[in-house]
């Protein structure tokens, strides 16, 4: 078994968890037999974690305590700090970022190119995961979804949305509200006991109180005031 290179609390004040030893010595074990950096759900899997969210929260930790460095929203970059190079977050000189996972160009370069985080469709009741922490992306045009930031891809589930052109099985990008929505948003939102997560309803307000109106004649307005708005509609994909 390899061993992490030096005894913990070196690295500033932090002292290293048992756990948080565990993830760095399966992280040199897996680069040194396979040349690259593991995934997060490869390092829940090989530290005895529970899921990727719980890795990416270790990794965070080991990050900010200047054991390894990566790049956020990028997989495979995660790297253990040379001994010469820790303590970055505790005083020490800065780490430069460690490379930049290889991706394919968008048609006028990759500038031009949102990588966005596919969600999937989250089961009633369970908050949108850390965004950082989800592997699995797809590229978009930046002309058509805007910044980065904030943005995630979630499966339709119903067919109440069909008059705006929403259909079942289609992926619809989110970007995350900060504020409330405006009237006429198309939002996904999670209707606690009602719907599971990925529906999508239009935002109206009236006589102040909250509507999520569907766009099918066969469903009713719903009351949206302890509804979970998670986001605002930004594009719809659909596969043909």
């Amino acid at each position: 078994m390899t061993k992490v290179a030096e005894s913990p609390g070196r690295s500033g004040s932090h002292v290293l968890t048992s756990r948080e030893r565990r993830v760095l010595e399966f992280i040199q074990e897996y680069a040194a037999a396979n040349g690259c950096s593991p995934t997060n759900r490869e390092i829940a899997n090989g530290a005895g974690l529970k899921s990727a969210s719980s890795a990416h929260y270790y990794l965070t930790q080991l990050k900010d305590a200047g054991y390894v460095n990566y790049e956020a929203g990028a997989p495979r970059t995660v790297r253990v700090l040379p001994r010469g190079k820790r303590g970055a977050a505790n005083g020490a000189a800065p780490v430069r970022p460690g490379p930049k996972a290889k991706r394919k160009p968008g048609p006028r370069g990759s500038d031009e190119v949102v990588w966005v985080p596919v969600v999937g469709q989250v089961a009633a009741g369970e908050p949108i995961p850390p965004l950082d922490s989800i592997e699995n992306r797809f590229p978009l045009p930046k002309e058509m979804v805007g910044a980065k930031e904030g943005l995630f891809i979630l499966k339709v589930v119903g067919d109440s949305m069909i008059g705006v052109g929403i259909f079942p099985e289609d992926w619809v990008v989110v970007r995350r509200l900060y504020d409330r929505p405006q009237n006429g948003d198309l939002v996904a939102v999670l209707l606690d006991g009602f719907e599971d997560e990925g529906t999508v309803k239009m935002y109206r307000t009236f006589d102040r109180r909250i509507w999520l109106m569907p766009h099918n004649p066969a469903y009713l307005p719903i009351p949206g005031d302890k509804a979970t708005i998670h986001g605002k509609v930004v594009a719809v994909l659909r596969q043909v």
